[in-house]
């Protein structure tokens, strides 16, 4: 199926959660911008994310569900009359919401089944590893020619450069599973091993990343606790002018990598082949390659099945 580039289209893309992966669709909301100019793009996503996309130029108008209202948000979707439907996250919800519809919709490939063979068989059937924002670009390969499918950053709608007059680091030292998180004491041995720069840390205002945040503030001298505190606009407004970031596997990596900035990035239970690892040539993954352990999980576990923590623990290495 191809479509006329000349047309004026009205597109709903669906990418329900979370930050990482709706991060991720920016260089396929990009793409198809830059492939229809005149159409009008509209994104179906939850409450917690609105902010987020309103940060991305290529989105008309955005759209919001919660777990109330699926139905009338289908109902909805039906009198709207979309030209094109982009189910950018494929689950039950989403296929629900997108059926039924008198449009064509169009799915990317998850390959879950492969990451299940390799998570609980260490059965690598992954040749080529395909990163999920080019997943996501493979669904226009579909429709138009000549795809660009490199990694492109974002022309987000930022509101200005903090008022901070030193050069910092930016630090997101948490994730939403243990698995994924390098250990607040390893974090706080880089800031003080680094006593000359100085730290911003961040984080949502979940108990968990306030308690790691806090930490590191009341045993250093070098770092400014932000955790809770900013917006998704004044986080990408840190980000953006910051030397660089420091994190885990998570949704602030893909946000810094789609504002052009450098990451250096811890992995642990998560690899490669799921496809979330940076894409910028000049960030940096560290993780611990020797253990037959890896990965445990798709996404993260709230404790170490063997019990030991290598994946991270093991990782002793100083960006600085």
């Amino acid at each position: 199926m191809k479509i006329n580039t000349e047309k004026n289209y009205k597109i709903l893309v669906i990418r329900l959660s979370s930050f990482g992966d709706i991060i991720l669709t920016f260089p396929f909301l990009k793409e198809l911008k830059s492939k229809l100019p005149h159409s009008r793009i509209e994104f179906l996503t939850k409450e917690d994310y609105y902010e987020l996309l309103e940060l991305n130029p290529y989105i008309d108008k955005i759209i919001c569900i919660n777990h109330d209202n699926l139905s009338d948000v289908r109902k909805q979707i039906k009198r709207d009359k979309y030209d094109l439907i982009f189910d950018l996250h494929k689950n039950m919800r989403s296929i629900y919401l997108s059926s039924l519809q008198n449009v064509k919709v169009l799915r990317y490939r998850k390959n879950n089944f492969k990451k299940l063979l390799l998570v609980n068989f260490k059965i690598n059937l992954f040749k080529d590893i395909i990163p999920v924002y080019k997943k996501y670009l493979l669904v226009l390969g579909s429709l138009f020619n000549n795809i660009d499918y490199s990694f492109t950053f974002s022309n987000l709608k930022l509101f200005g450069n903090p008022a901070l007059h030193k050069p910092y680091i930016l630090v997101s030292p948490s994730s939403k599973h243990f698995t994924k998180t390098y250990p607040k004491e390893k974090y706080l041995e880089i800031i003080k091993k680094n006593k000359d720069s100085i730290f911003i840390l961040t984080g949502s205002d979940s108990e968990v990343d306030m308690e790691i945040c806090r930490y590191l503030q009341e045993n250093s001298h070098n770092s400014l606790n932000l955790c809770g505190k900013l917006s998704f606009s004044g986080l990408a407004d840190f980000i953006k002018y910051s030397d660089y970031v420091l994190c885990n596997d998570s949704g602030i990596m893909h946000l810094a990598e789609a504002l052009n900035k450098n990451v250096y990035a811890f992995f642990g239970s998560t690899v490669k082949e799921f496809g979330f690892f940076p894409q910028l040539k000049s960030s940096v993954v560290f993780e611990n390659k020797n253990l037959k352990c890896r990965p445990c999980a798709r996404s993260g576990k709230n404790y170490c099945p063997k019990n030991h923590f290598k994946c991270m623990l093991e990782i002793n290495q100083y960006i600085l």
